[in-house]
């Protein structure tokens, strides 16, 4: 498997060229790709079957009382990314015997609103509840580190809640180098993006 190498050999490849599978800590087989303009729906499916727990902690906020149109408005600003410039996404997916696909994680970039170029970007990432402590996390941003490296990005900043420690180890899981600061329950991970082994940042 692809995460077994070095960290600086994982870092030298290209996303595109990584499988599209992998397989879970317990041998669940799941696909992962780039999020696209049509996977608001499933964006939303995936919300509804998250726990309060993890919703507070990807929104850092109670996002069990939101109108159903905000939910619609805010799966779609959420897919609608180019993976190239604002903003991106990578997607694990399962699929079910007749082909149908559900997200159970999403490891997403954003660079803030207006600059297209940074070399900065806030990264998030959710899993839902019943695939936790099952690898999904650390294989989700480990390829959101080549997409990174894709977008130009430098320095990635993760803004996690103190006392989510399964959190904070799975961004170290990413094996790149990082500094940490908390104040007020809140830790803010800046993690360097090594640019190395990549001469076409087109996607």
């Amino acid at each position: 498997m692809a995460q077994q190498l070095h960290p600086l050999e994982y870092y030298r490849q290209e996303l595109r060229h990584l499988p599209p599978t992998f397989r879970t800590r317990d041998g669940k087989l799941l696909y992962a790709r780039l999020i696209r303009p049509e996977d608001a729906p499933l964006l939303l499916e995936l919300f509804e079957r998250l726990s309060s727990e993890t919703r507070h902690r990807r929104f850092h906020a109670d996002a069990d009382h939101v109108s159903e149109e905000r939910k619609q408005q805010v799966a779609q600003q959420l897919a609608s990314v180019d993976n190239r410039t604002g903003g991106g996404a990578v997607l694990a997916l399962e699929r079910t015997p007749d082909g149908r696909e559900h997200i159970v994680g999403v490891a997403r970039l954003a660079r803030a609103e207006g600059q297209p170029y940074a070399p900065e970007a806030e990264a998030a990432i959710v899993v839902r509840d019943d695939y936790q402590g099952r690898g999904v996390g650390t294989e989700l941003l480990r390829r959101l580190g080549l997409l990174a490296k894709q977008m130009c990005v430098t320095s990635v900043l993760a803004v996690i809640e103190a006392h989510n420690v399964r959190a904070l180890r799975v961004f170290r899981n990413m094996e790149l180098p990082y500094a940490v600061a908390t104040r007020r329950g809140e830790t803010q991970m800046t993690i360097q993006v090594p640019q190395i082994g990549f001469d076409n940042p087109s996607l």
